[in-house]
């Protein structure tokens, strides 16, 4: 189906609309056979507020976190979406009208009004993880919210028993008591434990290390310095190392703090220039990093690590021949620039040698458009070759992802289902058992007809086994997670 800029424009226009209300447990009718097998709850993030007292957000990360959970069992669906009540959401409500500035939206009355405003708003909008019993709402800016999985009532900021407040001063501590916590943390299957970063900035900048046990209990930070405060969203973790991609896409603070830009206006972006990949011992107690160049281009998102036999650590990442510019949709889907697409790309590191090269996926992946990576729950840099994402069709040329794409990166084979105009949400693996593949969920937004719909495909074939209308139409999101019923508590909250 060929779609125009316009057409696109006008679907994503449909898909970032405030969403009005919040439902409590209400059954969704199923068409089609939902697997019996699919026993377990699905939590999904993702910005449900656009605007606020008149005034819509400049950028499509800004909205106010919108969870939204989605309870299968027995071949029935039942729905519950909720808010996330963090403390500058509670104060804007009361209010009417913004309070804080955002990622990419500064307040409105220009210079004066955004001048050394450091209170930059939580959004709590990204992610929903699943950990040692606490169900966290997580932005990259700052520290997660605990919500209660069966209301999702907001519970608390979280700080890990104060593992999570900042080392310093009192007065250092006034406009960010709590150290910023990524959307990305993972979860080692064999250990339990979950690892996380994240960036700070100051005299030196520093890039925070967390490690939070099976038992819920987090480590003292370690800590790295770096002499760039560079936008990093996503990391890697193998048996050996954690990995970061740092690209030439910094943050100038000074504008910010001056209130001459917004966060994301600020970015001195050179994606032309070679990335830095910087390597950090797992282990704690050896910090001694690595630190070698990389391709040029911009990466969000980590599909895949694994270390190979020759010492080397493997990365399917997903890159941007260029920083993509959302907060400039017109010109992005009417003319998108060259690298706008995301395309899958596999590197291998090699620390003893300090180089970095692209190993070939093959022709059909490495043209790709691929975005939002899933795979199997497992050992964290344990090889798992089928990955899951979204995508467009072949020829487009614009970041409008309206496909589910599964990728085996060890046979170069691609199977994809298109939902036309429609957009398609991260697809979340329900894993099967004794070698079956599993089940994918998607939210997809049905353009043109005011809906989104949950989609059940099978992950082998995606072919679709299932559908269920949500009450109301949900906002495109970001990212979820699922949790098997065995994992849920028997009652809300503690």
């Amino acid at each position: 189906m060929h779609l125009s800029g316009d057409d696109m424009l006008r679907g994503l226009a449909e898909a970032t609309t405030t969403i009005a209300e919040e439902l409590t447990d209400v059954p969704l009718a199923v068409h089609g056979e939902l697997p019996a097998t699919i026993d377990g709850v699905y939590f999904r993030n993702g910005p449900g507020r656009f605007e606020r007292g008149g005034q819509r957000y400049q950028h499509p990360f800004d909205g106010d976190g919108h969870v939204t959970r989605l309870d299968l069992a027995g071949g029935q669906v039942r729905y519950t979406n909720r808010f996330v009540r963090t403390a500058e959401y509670l104060a804007e409500e009361r209010a009417g009208r913004m309070l804080y500035r955002s990622f990419g939206t500064n307040l409105p009355g220009g210079l004066f009004a955004n001048l050394f405003r450091l209170n930059f708003k939580n959004a709590a909008n990204t992610s929903v993880r699943w950990h040692a019993g606490r169900l966290l709402a997580l932005w990259e800016g700052g520290a997660p919210y605990r919500l209660d999985p069966a209301t999702l009532a907001t519970l608390s900021k979280e700080d890990f028993d104060g593992a999570l407040r900042r080392p310093r001063a009192r007065p250092s501590r006034r406009p960010a008591p709590l150290l910023p916590f990524t959307a990305h943390p993972y979860l080692d299957a064999e250990s339990g434990e979950l690892l996380s970063f994240g960036l700070v900035s100051g005299a030196p900048n520093r890039l925070m290390l967390y490690r939070i046990g099976a038992d819920g209990v987090m480590d003292p930070p370690r800590q790295h310095a770096l002499n760039r405060f560079s936008f990093v969203h996503d990391f890697a973790v193998t048996g050996r190392w954690l990995c970061f991609l740092l690209p030439h896409a910094d943050f100038d603070l000074r504008k910010s703090v001056l209130g001459l830009s917004t966060a994301v206006g600020s970015l001195c972006i050179a994606t032309d220039r070679p990335m830095q990949v910087l390597l950090l011992p797992r282990t704690p107690g050896d910090d001694r990093p690595v630190l070698l160049q990389g391709p040029p281009g911009f990466v969000f998102h980590v599909a895949g690590a694994y270390d190979d036999d020759a010492g080397r650590l493997v990365l399917d990442v997903i890159r941007y021949g260029a920083y993509p510019q959302f907060d400039a949709l017109e010109d992005l889907f009417r003319n998108p620039p060259d690298g706008a697409m995301p395309r899958l790309e596999r590197l291998a590191v090699d620390p003893a040698r300090r180089r970095c090269e692209r190993l070939s996926l093959g022709p059909e992946l490495e043209q790709l458009a691929f975005e939002l990576p899933v795979t199997r729950p497992g050992v964290c840099g344990e090889p798992r070759p089928i990955l899951y994402g979204i995508g467009a069709p072949p020829g487009r040329r614009a970041p409008y992802l309206t496909s589910i794409h599964r990728v085996d990166t060890a046979t170069g084979r691609l199977v994809s289902r298109d939902f036309d105009a429609d957009l398609v949400g991260e697809p979340m693996l329900v894993p099967g058992a004794d070698g079956d593949e599993g089940w994918l969920l998607s939210l997809v937004h049905r353009v043109g007809q005011g809906r989104t719909d949950l989609v059940v495909l099978r992950a082998a074939d995606l072919s679709v086994q299932a559908t269920a209308a949500l009450p109301h139409r949900v906002p495109v999101g970001f990212h979820g997670c699922w949790v098997g019923r065995e994992a849920l508590p028997d009652s809300s909250g503690d």
